[in-house]
């Protein structure tokens, strides 16, 4: 899936830095900056998403954007965020090996 299809049910479009997250049961749009440097550093560790936790995934993107201090709420947004995650992991796979392959 193309991450500017807008038809996932975690990411809508990124816009010049932004990237637009559904967030809890009733899938609220957040717009976030940073995650793509976020998602650069998880990367760089050689973390999987299953293996960030929840307090490492909104500890770093509190660094770039406001997540409210409510455990129900951290939980939604850690969520989303290791979904975003492993779709981004999704897509640097697949330009790596679209890269190898031309």
């Amino acid at each position: 899936m193309s991450p500017t299809s807008g038809s996932s049910d975690c990411c809508l479009p990124r816009a010049e830095g932004i990237t637009y997250l559904k967030i809890g049961e009733q899938g609220i749009t957040v717009g976030m900056q940073g995650l793509e440097v976020v998602f650069q550093q998880l990367a760089l560790l050689n973390r999987q998403p299953q293996e960030a936790s929840d307090e490492e995934l909104i500890g770093m993107a509190r660094r770039y954007n406001y997540i409210p201090r409510k455990a129900s709420v951290e939980q939604d947004y850690a969520v989303a965020l290791r979904q975003a995650y492993a779709e981004y992991l999704a897509r640097q796979s697949k330009k790596v090996q679209s890269e190898s392959i031309g």
